[in-house]
């Protein structure tokens, strides 16, 4: 089977993600795929069908295959599929660990060829915090960029979280999107997850990969803060000086920071 994407849709749900945030995710992205525009985009593609999977992920251990491949190809298979992600349970794991959703994405990407071949592998890493368990981002940069396949943020930032980050965009900028065309969208509201995931998703189906663009930031439109929540939750840590640097880094220092920030810790 031929298809115009591969993506795989990974969603952070380490501890740091609530209940009704996680719910407020799965509901943003099954609201995506029953959206008549994505489905009108699906169907105008050169061979009008994508394949999509799901991954939930966690720690460096932690990583959950909830949707295994499916193919969309009009409003009866996008709805069905909108259906499966809105009955997903909710796993829940310890620490973050980007690179190892990400190996393991590629893995899913790559062991699928024997069935589906793809014009573009995408994979959409969603979370709200930097990489503090596994492997060092370095190595994913340093293989992502000439494997054929992109890798898009949308960093989570919403205010009133407990998990909130002020330079996650910058990390994700300079630690996690690679690829020809690469993207992110800054979410600014867990209210505005589905609208942001929608933009990422028309854009990298009816993306030209002959035409690459230079990676660039979207923001989605900020919703009316709410009081933050008091928990006990335990917030992840990033170092100061991995978002100093990530602000200014040019695309030959962007792989460098995740090594120097995000030291092999299994925990």
């Amino acid at each position: 089977m031929q298809v115009d994407v591969k993506l795989v849709i990974a969603s952070d749900m380490s501890h740091s993600i609530d209940d009704v945030e996680a719910k407020t995710e799965r509901e943003g992205i099954a609201d995506v795929f029953s959206d008549p525009e994505v489905i009108r985009t699906i169907e105008n593609g050169p061979l009008g069908r994508i394949a999509v999977t799901m991954l939930d992920w966690a720690g460096y251990q932690d990583q959950r295959v909830m949707i295994d491949w499916t193919l969309i190809h009009d409003k009866a298979s996008a709805n069905a599929f909108a259906a499966q992600v809105r009955l997903l349970p909710r796993p829940s794991g310890q620490r973050t660990s980007i690179s190892s959703a990400l190996e393991r994405a590629f893995e899913m990407l790559n062991d699928s060829d024997r069935e589906i071949i793809a014009t573009r592998k995408v994979v959409d890493v969603s979370g709200d915090g930097p990489n503090n368990d596994g492997v060092s981002l370095q190595h994913v940069h340093d293989t992502t960029a000439k494997n054929g396949i992109v890798v898009n943020g949308l960093p989570i930032m919403d205010t009133a979280s407990d998990s909130y980050f002020p330079d996650l965009d910058k990390y994700y900028d300079a630690c996690v999107v690679s690829g020809a065309g690469a993207f992110l969208i800054v979410v600014k509201s867990y209210k505005d997850f589905g609208a942001a995931m929608r933009r990422k998703l028309v854009r990298e189906i009816s993306l030209d990969e002959k035409a690459p663009k230079p990676l660039f930031r979207l923001i989605a439109a900020p919703a009316t803060r709410r009081r933050r929540r008091a928990s006990g939750r335990r917030r992840k840590s990033i170092p100061a000086a991995a978002t100093s640097m990530a602000a200014g880094a040019g695309a030959a220092d962007k792989a460098k920071i995740g090594a120097e920030h995000n030291p092999f810790t299994r925990m």
